[in-house]
């Protein structure tokens, strides 16, 4: 005590300067209780020194609520990793008791504009963006132990949410490589190891997944712990705090105005504008470079500083120009992990000083929000939305589960439904008079106009189409359950009873019918798939079956027990088995026929490595292990040489830039696939399998080289016009139809002739010589939602989407489109395990000339 009353002596003698214990990171009215301990006298290092782990921050916080009344932490669940996600809470009575009884009455009180202000803070959503979550430490210590009158008023008037790493997988990542390569030296210079990551590099978590973008889909479980606090606690600010590239400075918001989403209202900007100047005064007092209206906009609603805004707060988003380690050179001269940490530190704090300025207009406008949102529901045009089971309510399901879990009312229709002439067993009614009609709107209506022509992320997430489930505006809401629902809708599964069935049968249209397959190949059965449809007398009368359907012939093959592997899916995942007691089709081929084919196990590799893309790379891997449940080799690809590709069936190339790859990379894989191996290239990996050097299965003569016609050259374009034009080539993110050929086995499954794909970037598929190897091409009318230039249209319209090769013994396939986009894209989960298990069953088809 004698100690900090020395200091702060010589505070007052130097007329106001940054306090020694704060190392310049808060506000010299600090004052901190000597009872709860320092960041520093808990870890044994200062702020910046070196990168603090996760657990490192979990024993902070912990320590700090523990010598602190006005602090609790709360854990709400765990990354994939096993990590504990955090949430601590700040207020003038932190108990437990108290905290709970804030959060149950914050929904009412958002409703009707009253109740303690609420701010949520969060930080290092990606791990390599290191600055966040010391800012965090620093900012708890903060309001856990400053006496200043600043703080204690905002504390009695006041909630402060702090989420100090949402992404615990990547944080420590990034945390171990750069405390393993910073010297005793730090180096400055940004091309020394500690700034340069090897590949996957720490952005993104535990399946290389980029969780802020992850707020709308809700795949991962840091995700969905945090949403449902987050509805909770309905904040009125939402602080989402990031790191740049070493080049720049510090951003924060508003962003590019032209770029906004048109359902966030205009009160929304002028309010960030306002407490932008929070900031702005905050960082001209430091003395820190920064800028506001570029680069960055909110458009996209799956992004944290987006997501608040259409669901009555006020989200803002912070970039921090980074270090990617200890200490950088920039163009803007040295700058130290600790300024970095600084800066986020005093745009937390002007955060909370601009939200306590404007309390009353953030509690008026917040209940506004809802007020409107209900009113423009009421005038919409229309009375909500139509959700059928499309004859698979697995996906259906999940749709609704996803809307529950955003909080939007949905009610369970009464009986059959009827969407664009076919009818549906099961049906969903989302009705438009509801507070989040706004966001309810932009997940379930198409996107098809666009204020302008450039996204920093994609330009539609229309939810109907993603999961391939039929949706509708209704004029007037079908008779329903008057309750809303509280929980996801319960999916009926079922296994024939008995053991006098010959043959079961398992449609393959099933979300749980790819794990199925693969639980039943790796155990040993003997499954075949149905290459032609089969009308047969089964248990529950006469059945149809489209192609893909499995098929398993219980007493004619030595099969393991069935009912123990397949027991589990229809009980949990609503897998629905049909039995038959003769294997004499009423139509089509009978269960014993050639065309009912035998399936072999499948043992696929996924290249990996720099230059191809974690997200890609990591959607594969998620799927493997988190859908199917089974492991999946990944190989970098520079070590591909020392690997035998015979052990292996398939080799998937992810999205990526393969223009640097080794020839002999393509010779390894060409050899691989003429000795009857299959290749499959998704996006840009499209374009590299397009280069192997093979011999078609059936050669046709060589065709002279075409004479390539002069071009002129192209007219004089203003040097401005280059981002615009730019844009107008690229696809940032949109859903095109895929039209299918049903006969094809990369296409079964299916039983309309057509699938929504989710499309980004330029890969564009050549139209191949052979008429039979395009199992899937572009509608005339490609575009179902999002933003596509006119001429990007035409060149989509009628080109192949899909390209199934033979090659050799083998297999090359092509794919133009992302059929896992971020793990949310289930439509086309069924088209991804097809190239998978069905790739197997193609043949090399052409004629002659």
């Amino acid at each position: 005590m004698t100690r900090f009353l020395g200091i702060f002596g010589l505070w007052l003698f130097l007329g106001g300067a940054f306090p020694a214990w704060a190392q310049g990171l808060l506000p010299a009215d600090f004052d901190p209780d000597p009872a709860v301990p320092s960041p520093a006298e808990i870890l044994g290092f200062e702020a910046g020194e070196r990168h603090v782990t996760h657990h490192e921050m979990l024993r902070v916080f912990s320590t700090l609520a523990a010598a602190s009344p006005r602090m609790h932490v709360e854990v709400i669940g765990e990354s994939h990793g096993g990590r504990p996600l955090l949430l601590a809470y700040f207020h003038a009575d932190g108990s437990a008791e108290r905290i709970a009884a804030l959060r149950d009455a914050r929904p009412d009180q958002a409703a009707a504009g009253e109740g303690p202000l609420t701010v949520w803070l969060g930080y290092q959503v990606h791990g390599d963006e290191a600055s966040a979550m010391p800012a965090a430490i620093e900012i708890a210590w903060y309001l856990a132990a400053s006496r200043s009158e600043r703080v204690q008023r905002l504390l009695e008037e006041a909630v402060v949410v702090v989420e100090p790493a949402l992404n615990p997988d990547g944080t420590d990542r990034f945390a171990q490589w750069v405390n393993d390569n910073r010297g005793r030296h730090p180096n400055a210079d940004p091309n020394d190891r500690e700034h340069r990551q090897g590949w996957p590099t720490a952005r993104t978590n535990y399946y290389w997944f980029d969780l802020n973008r992850d707020w709308l889909p809700l795949v991962h479980p840091e995700s969905q712990a945090r949403l449902a606090h987050y509805h909770q606690w309905l904040p009125h600010v939402v602080g989402d705090v990031h790191e740049m590239g070493h080049a720049t400075t510090y951003f924060f918001q508003p962003g590019v105005p032209e770029r906004n989403n048109p359902l966030t209202p205009q009160e929304n900007f002028d309010l960030t504008g306002r407490i932008a100047e929070f900031h702005a005064a905050e960082l001209d007092r430091r003395g820190e470079p920064y800028f506001t209206r570029e680069l960055f906009d909110d458009y996209y609603v799956g992004k944290g500083s987006t997501y608040p805004d259409l669901t009555g707060g006020i989200g803002i988003l912070f970039e921090q120009g980074s270090t990617r380690g200890h200490v950088m050179e920039t163009p803007h001269g040295l700058r130290h992990f600790r300024d970095a940490i600084a800066n986020q530190v005093s745009t937390s704090l002007s955060t909370l000083a601009g939200a306590q300025a404007l309390a009353d207009e953030l509690r008026g406008y917040q209940r506004n929000f809802f007020t409107t949102g209900l009113e423009q529901g009421q005038r919409a045009g229309h009375a909500g939305w139509l959700v059928g089971d499309g004859g698979e309510p697995g996906r259906a399901s999940r749709l609704v589960d996803l809307l529950l879990q955003h909080q939007l009312l949905v009610h369970e229709a009464r009986g059959p439904v009827t969407i664009e002439g076919r009818e549906y067993a099961r049906g969903w009614v989302i009705p438009a008079a509801q507070r989040h009609f706004r966001l309810a709107a932009s997940l379930l209506d198409p996107a098809l106009e666009f204020p302008h022509e450039e996204f920093y992320d994609v330009s539609t997430w229309w939810l109907p189409a993603m999961f391939d489930v039929p949706a509708t505006q209704v004029r007037r809401l079908p008779a329903h359950e008057p309750r809303a629902l509280g929980a996801t809708p319960a999916v009926a599964g079922s296994l024939p009873a008995g053991d006098e069935a010959v043959a079961w049968i398992i449609p393959w249209d099933q979300l749980a019918a790819p794990r199925a397959l693969d639980r039943l190949l790796e155990a040993g059965a003997h499954v075949r798939v149905a290459t032609r449809e089969i009308e047969i007398d089964t248990a529950n009368g006469t059945q149809r079956f489209a192609r893909g359907a499995l098929v398993l012939l219980r007493g004619l093959d030595v099969q393991p027990d069935l009912r123990a592997l397949l027991a589990p899916l229809a009980r949990e995942e609503g897998l629905v088995v049909a039995a038959t007691a003769s294997l004499l089709a009423r139509s089509g081929p009978d269960l014993g026929a050639p065309s009912v084919r035998p399936l072999e196990p499948v043992r696929p590799l996924l290249l990996t490595g720099v230059g191809l893309s974690p997200g890609s790379a990591g959607q594969i891997w998620h799927w493997f292990d988190t859908v199917l449940q089974r492991p999946l080799t990944r190989v970098e690809w520079p070590r591909i040489q020392a690997v035998n590709l015979a052990d292996y069936t398939h080799v998937l190339l992810p999205d990526g830039d393969y223009a640097d790859m080794p020839e002999r990379l393509a010779t390894q894989l060409t050899r691989f696939v003429e000795a009857g191996g299959i290749v499959v290239g998704i996006q840009r990996g499209a374009e590299f399998a397009g280069r192997l050097t093979l011999e078609p299965a059936l050669a046709s003569p060589a065709e002279p080289a075409a004479q390539i016609e002069p071009q002129a050259p192209p007219e004089a374009r203003r040097y401005e016009d280059f981002i615009m034009d730019l844009a107008e080539l690229r696809i940032a993110g949109a859903i095109l139809q895929l039209e299918l050929d049903t006969s094809h086995p990369l296409a079964f499954g299916f039983t309309r002739a057509s699938v929504p794909v989710f499309r980004q970037g330029a890969t564009l598929l050549p139209v191949p010589a052979n008429a039979y190897v395009q199992p899937g091409r572009y509608a005339s009318e490609p575009v179902l939602s999002g933003y596509v230039s006119a001429a990007r249209r035409e060149a989509l319209a009628g080109a192949p989407g899909l390209l199934a090769e033979p090659r050799g013994r083998g297999l090359v396939v092509r794919v133009a489109d992302d059929y896992l986009f971020r793990g949310t894209q289930l439509g086309t989960w069924r088209l991804f395990a097809n190239l998978v298990y069905f790739s197997q069953l193609v043949e090399a088809r052409e004629l002659p000339r």
